[in-house]
């Protein structure tokens, strides 16, 4: 059976190129300004994910608690995220008051709308999403790192979530985990929770990296893909997430960058009727921050690796 999933697994990492996914310009522009398209599938293999965090509990609809973009390029061993802020004020195609939070995208249309949306505010093809819930995390978490994931925990987060820790570097497992990455009852508010969102993705990187660090390992890969389905919703199909995760294993990744999407002095806080509290984004200043990012050779900035 080792032999036969060894087989397996050498021919679709023989048959897969690193630009097998990407058949369009991976940036799209959203104003008047022209982008000088460089992502083109045969030079680069740029490939866009959208990786959501459902606030789900096992109801029909939910909203996202985490929007991230991670656009990877294998070939040259970079990982740029960007996390999109739950309560950017956007126009989501359909919706009767026009504009409303980011996260209601996902509520009304699940992962199309919130695609399309992305797109139409930001420009941003997206060529794959990911989604997972509370439940499905905490158990993904504890798939592929049984022994937790080492954060540092602060005195507040332990009294808001009454958690059995003392502050400081903890080795957390699922559930423990995903209070850290939804934790917002600081100073930092949402701004904190989207930081820890991308340090534990980061995270999770490493530790897939790891688990599958050598040839006799990849012999488990496949099981592992089915097992980790249980626990995501995913429009890819298994070789294809079996060809992603083999890229995270042969191109050693070398820069990951972030960006937080409203940058820095780009939005005001507002409250609208139907929405309530909101970010008033600048778009034009926020696209224009997006695709400069984007565009911008590793390591962008490297005081954001993690």
């Amino acid at each position: 059976m080792k032999l036969i999933k060894l087989i397996v697994l050498s021919l679709l990492l023989g048959g897969c190129s690193a630009g097998d996914f990407s058949d369009q310009n991976q940036v799209q522009p959203s104003s008047p300004s022209k982008i000088e398209d460089s992502t083109h599938k045969d030079s680069k293999g740029i490939m866009n994910f959208l990786l959501i965090g459902s606030d789900s509990r096992g109801e029909p609809q939910s909203f996202s608690d985490a929007i991230i973009i991670a656009q990877y390029v294998p070939k040259e061993g970079n990982i740029k995220l960007i996390s999109l802020m739950r309560d950017s004020y956007v126009k989501i195609p359909g919706h009767p008051k026009g504009y409303d939070k980011l996260n209601m995208a996902y509520f009304i249309g699940g992962n199309e709308l919130l695609k399309k949306t992305i797109n139409d505010n930001f420009g941003i093809k997206v060529d794959h999403s990911v989604s997972i819930d509370f439940e499905g995390f905490a158990n993904f978490i504890d798939l592929i790192a049984p022994e937790g994931i080492t954060v540092n925990v602060s005195q507040k987060m332990i009294d808001d979530f009454n958690m059995k820790v003392k502050p400081g570097e903890n080795a957390l497992k699922g559930r423990e985990l995903l209070k850290y990455v939804r934790f917002r009852h600081d100073d930092e508010s949402d701004f904190g929770r989207v930081r820890r969102q991308q340090e534990v993705l980061v995270k999770v990187k490493e530790q897939l990296r790891n688990k599958f660090s050598h040839f006799e390992s990849l012999a488990a890969l496949p099981d592992f893909v089915d097992q980790g389905l249980n626990h995501v919703e995913s429009d890819m199909e298994k070789g294809e997430i079996l060809s992603v995760l083999s890229k995270l294993v042969f191109y050693p990744v070398k820069n990951i960058d972030s960006l937080r999407i409203p940058v820095q002095n780009s939005y005001v806080n507002k409250t609208y009727p139907h929405s309530g509290a909101v970010l008033e984004i600048n778009l034009e200043e926020n696209r224009e921050a997006l695709k400069d990012f984007l565009l911008k050779p590793s390591p962008v900035n490297r005081e954001y690796n993690y």
